[in-house]
Parts: C-alpha cells; structure tokens; sequence
C-alpha cells in the first residue's frame, strides 16, 4: 500500500513537471531570432492590366437618318477608305486600317444622333493600361520598368514601361507601351503587372513581420532592445532598414513581445 502510494505521488509530481513545461511553453515561448543580412532587394507594385487600342473609330452622325446598307460584319479586316455603311444621306468610309469589332445596328434600322453604329479598331497598335489607388500612383514615375505576364503565357516574359500617369474619372491610370506582345494577343485581355518601384543593391534587410508599428525587437550583446527603425524597400518577405539603426551583429526578435 505504501509502495502504490509513493508511487502515484512520483506519478503526479511527473504529470505537474510536464504541464508546468507545456504551460512556460504556451505563455513564454522565446520568440524565433534570425540574424539581419545584406543584400539586394527590388519593391514593386502589382496591379491587373488590360490591353487597349491605340486606334478605334467610332461611326456615329449627327443627324437622325435610316441604315440602309452594311458594307461589312463583325471581324472583317478593313483598309482605310473602305466604306463601311450606307445611309438615306450618305456613304460613310472608315478613315483607319483596322477590324470591325462591333454592329450596333441592323440594315433598315434608325440611326440616332451621337449613338454609335459600329467600330473598327487596330488590333496592331496597342498598350497597356493598369488603374490605381492614390498611396501606389504616388510611387509611379515616367520611365520605371514593369514586367507582364499572361495567362496561359506564364514562360513567356514580356517588359515594358511607364510611359505615363494620370488621372481620369476619379481613376490614376498608368500607361504602359512594350516594343511587342505575344502573339494573339488582343485588346480587352489583361495581365499580371509588376512596375519597379526601388531598387537596392547592398541593402540591411530583415523579415518584415519583424516590424511592428515603425519599432523593431533585437537582441545586442545579449540584451533586448527595441529600436525605432526607419524603412525602405519591402517586397512582401523582406525591409530594407535606412538609418542604421540595426547593426550586421545583431539578432531580429520575430513576434511581438508577450
């Protein structure tokens, strides 16, 4: 009877041994340390971008006046000159090579003034057109390199550049021009984009989500200290640090302090 007393004492100091180690474990668990490095580090910003003409014609009149004959259907290929529709007034011409896209209206039908009656596009001349919100057009400049990619397209790599940015409708739209798309290729498609925002060569990088609220957690000499850090670049993994605040030795703390 002793020995099966004695025993289960040994048996529940054990059990509380090991829920005192799960319970430091839980509540003070030492943060992961990585040590920062220097290195490269490009930022930059990703958006959807849609493939646009660089040349539409939209047919439309100034006077209300009957369709008396369509010349061509959506898809012809047209060369400039050719006429394109017959009215009760006149004969109208596109004044552009391009495609006819879209037939608004049928033969006998009433064209109303302002209203189109069809389009003819160049599917040559295009580029590309991305719409972004105020903080990421404040960080795009004329001439900052970009990188597209397609879908089903995706090993095939295609560069471009900023040409433009500008406002339009409460829209900051960037125009991008590339020397070639691939082919078959056309407007109304859209593409991944990534435009080069920063670029740096020998940068002090740590995690990112080492970073919390401008303040960074690091072990000096053994002891925590938390620094006021001041941030460049970041790629999503990864900041570049500015004011040398964090030094080559030290250790990042990740994970806010318990």
């Amino acid at each position: 009877m002793f020995m099966n007393k004695r025993n289960l004492f040994i048996a529940a100091g054990i059990l509380l041994i090991i829920i005192a180690f799960l319970v430091y474990g839980f509540f003070f668990k030492r943060p992961n340390v990585v040590k920062p490095k220097v290195g490269p580090i490009v930022e930059a910003i990703y958006a959807l971008g849609t493939v646009k003409s660089d040349d539409i014609f939209n047919l439309k009149m100034g006077i209300t006046s009957g369709l008396t004959k369509l010349y061509v259907t959506e898809g012809d290929l047209v060369e400039k000159g050719q006429k394109l529709i017959a009215t009760e007034s006149s004969d109208f011409s596109s004044p552009i090579q391009g495609t006819v896209t879209r037939i608004y209206l049928d033969k006998g039908e009433t064209i109303m003034p302002g209203i189109p009656v069809l389009t003819v596009m160049d599917l040559t001349k295009t580029f590309l057109q991305i719409s972004l919100d105020q903080s990421s057009a404040l960080r795009i400049k004329k001439g900052q390199k970009a990188e597209l990619s397609f879908e089903n397209l995706r090993g095939t790599k295609v560069t471009g550049k900023v040409l433009k940015i500008y406002p339009s409708d409460g829209q900051f739209l960037v125009r991008l021009e590339t020397e070639s798309l691939p082919a078959g290729i056309l407007p109304g498609m859209t593409a991944d984009v990534a435009i080069e925002v920063a670029k740096r060569e020998n940068a002090m990088l740590i995690p990112a989500n080492s970073i919390h609220r401008g303040q960074v957690r690091i072990l000096r000499n053994g002891k925590e200290t938390t620094l006021n850090v001041k941030i460049g670049a970041v790629n999503g993994d990864l900041a570049e640090i500015l004011d040398g605040q964090v030094l080559a030795e030290d250790e990042i703390l990740i994970g806010k302090a318990q």
